[in-house]
């Protein structure tokens, strides 16, 4: 199916840049920025797609000199010899004009009351995406994970280390200073309250990271101990609520900086953020909340009122069982949620009642994207 109707057309301005009309829209199109769309031969390397040419070898005041459209292409002659015929789909993609078909869904916060519960098996996802029904169940998983912000990953081995094998199919584990794996079980000397029995309120991991670890995988080995069920809390559900209801103390939250500390005096992690961030249009990009951490700035202008106000706001929100999806993990059930979006926490338990023992990883978001693109790519071949 054509993008392009008999209205669309393609010109070179006076200045040189392209003047397009791409079925109902419009754009002025720069000659470098379609210079450097070109996979010409000789233009990138085969292999791995990237430019053979760098800024040096593109003379200063390029312009284009022809420009035409032929069937679904725009094919663009340029002042320095070149000549490339670019696909008008990738271009309208790159302009934001129509969706990349391999991007995972866009999130969808949490309606109250009725928070999602979506699991996959383990043996479904666990081979090669070239065997057609690992990559059709790897799309289905990761398109919840990315709607809802985590699945439940159900009938994995209930060995130490699983959690790893996991995270390194999806992605590749991200070590720390609480290992490349790490037991989450009561510790008489527990460098974290998570390695306590106590009850934990819906946090985000690690906030005081230069790099806050972007996904957290939690398997379990064994629930045996009264208490210690589980909780999630949709962040971006939060926030939103927060800014439809609270705007002033959702700005508070989106601006005054915080330096989050992790300090045992033998090991040391500080970062400085906002609890609440945005990207360069105002939308939800991450969420840093952990009340056991946090130390706002008070900085000249900073309005702390407000600050704690919104942070009692939102535990206050979090902590409603109407925004919540509460369960029990069984042995080898597998957490895998956006430690960037989705917060945890867990009910105290009795460790003298039965034996409980979770280990944990992380991964960043570049191998659940990833795999999910290689995802489609099969299933789009295998029809």
């Amino acid at each position: 199916m054509t993008l392009l109707d008999y209205s669309s057309s393609a010109s070179v301005a006076t200045d040189g840049h392209v003047e397009a009309r791409f079925g109902d829209r419009t754009t002025r199109l720069h000659p470098q920025w379609l210079r450097e769309q070109s996979t010409e031969p000789g233009q990138i390397e085969a292999t791995n797609r990237q430019r053979l040419f760098t800024p040096l070898d593109v003379e200063s005041g390029l312009v284009a000199v022809d420009a035409e459209l032929d069937g679904d292409a725009l094919t663009v002659a340029f002042s320095d010899g070149h000549r490339c015929r670019l696909s008008v789909a990738v271009l309208m993609q790159r302009l934001g004009w129509i969706a990349d078909p391999e991007a995972p869904p866009t999130p969808i916060a949490w309606e109250p009351g009725a928070a999602p519960f979506p699991t996959v098996s383990w043996p479904a996802i666990a081979g090669g995406l070239d065997e057609p029904a690992v990559a059709a169940a790897t799309v289905d998983f990761l398109s919840n994970f990315a709607r809802h912000g985590f699945v439940i990953i159900r009938d994995t081995p209930t060995t130490g280390g699983t959690v790893a094998e996991v995270g390194n199919h999806i992605g590749y584990v991200a070590g720390n200073n609480f290992g490349w794996v790490f037991d989450v079980r009561n510790e008489p000397q527990p460098t974290d309250l998570a390695y306590t029995a106590i009850g934990l309120k819906p946090h985000t991991d690690q906030p005081y990271r230069k790099v806050q670890p972007g996904l957290q995988l939690l398997h379990c080995l064994a629930n045996e101990a009264e208490g210690g069920d589980s909780v999630l809390v949709d962040g971006l559900a939060a926030t939103e609520a927060m800014r439809r209801e609270r705007p002033d103390l959702h700005e508070t939250l989106a601006t005054i900086e915080v330096d989050f500390r992790y300090d045992i005096g033998t090991d040391v992690a500080i970062d400085r953020r906002p609890v609440v961030q945005l990207d360069s249009a105002g939308r939800f990009h991450q969420l840093r909340f952990n009340t056991k951490l946090d130390f706002p700035v008070p900085a000249d202008g900073a309005d702390l009122d407000a600050w704690y106000a919104g942070r009692r706001w939102l535990a206050a929100w979090m902590d409603d069982p109407t925004h919540q999806a509460a369960f029990r993990l069984g042995r080898g059930d597998l957490i895998f949620m956006d430690n960037h979006r989705v917060l945890h926490a867990r009910t105290a338990f009795d460790p003298t009642s039965g034996h409980r023992h979770l280990q944990g990883c992380y991964i960043e978001h570049d191998g659940p994207d990833t795999r999910y693109r290689l995802a489609v790519r099969h299933v789009a071949g295998a029809h």
